[in-house]
């Protein structure tokens, strides 16, 4: 490749392209011009001389592509679009954003106490309605014929001869008891069984043969589709919305200061117009 043996030799006299300077010209575009020097530190050392051609091939095509497309935009777009007036206003966007965003890492308060969780729960819980069913549970699978008590423990308000016989006779378990899971997660743990889901609710032992195994999962809790979750289901979400709440009042108020802070200090004046 040509760009490949330009910089591996520096084409000796420094010419290249018609280019007579110390900084070669690579590649041109109209009156752009791309040189050699924006070139030399998209290379690093260890990369191959094939590596590092493809590298360069690859910089400068995409650069011949955008500057050909930017030629062909100034060619065509209307002239009425006033770009000084786009990148002004793109420019003053983004000082404001980045400055609201300093305000809100050094002045937005992130702790967020469960009563105040449990508050905005109560009187937003409506918004909340289930999509799919959720539950917690116990999971067991057993070769045929093994983990004869299991039934019998799984049925008990007192769990630990259960788990106990799960983590040492099962081939597989979920025992995170804790956490909720959707009805979604819980048919990844199992065979496919769609009829099991409409059998599912609290304190159910559910026992079923598949491909020379059984299978237990023990409901603990369940909530069903359209119904309100609890706060523990959905206390991500409820600090995320509470936070930002928090963020929304303290740009308006930030803003709000700054208006009277202006109309104290008369940074400003507005002038009537006659219809």
């Amino acid at each position: 490749m040509v760009l490949c043996c330009f910089l591996a030799s520096g084409c000796e006299n420094g010419s290249f392209l018609g280019s007579n300077s110390k900084d070669p010209i690579i590649a041109k575009v109209g009156d752009k011009v791309l040189f050699k020097s924006q070139l030399e530190d998209m290379i690093h050392e260890g990369v191959s001389a094939i590596d590092s051609a493809a590298i360069v091939d690859g910089y400068v095509h995409n650069w011949i592509i955008e500057r050909l497309m930017i030629e062909e935009a100034e060619a065509n777009i209307a002239v009425s679009i006033n770009l000084d007036k786009l990148v002004e206003d793109y420019r003053s966007s983004l000082l404001v954003y980045n400055y609201e965003k300093l305000i809100i890492d050094t002045q937005l308060d992130t702790f967020i106490t469960n009563a105040e969780k449990i508050s905005f729960y109560n009187s937003n819980k409506n918004q909340f309605a289930l999509s799919q069913p959720i539950l917690k549970c116990i999971v067991a699978k057993f070769t045929k014929g093994q983990g004869k008590q299991i039934s019998k423990a799984l049925s008990k308000n007192d769990l630990t001869e259960a788990m106990f016989i799960i983590q040492n006779e099962s081939n597989f378990h979920y025992l995170d008891t804790m956490n909720w899971i959707t009805t979604e997660d819980l048919m990844a743990l199992l065979p496919s069984d769609k009829n099991m889901i409409s059998n599912l609710k609290a304190n159910k032992v559910i026992n079923f043969e598949n491909g020379g195994a059984q299978f237990y999962v023990k409901v603990i809790n369940f909530v069903d589709e359209n119904k309100i979750p609890p706060l523990d289901y959905i206390t991500a979400k409820v600090s995320n919305i509470i936070l930002s709440d928090r963020k929304n009042k303290l740009l308006k108020n930030h803003r709000d200061k700054v208006y009277r802070e202006g109309v104290n200090g008369s940074a400003f004046e507005i002038y009537k117009t006659s219809n």
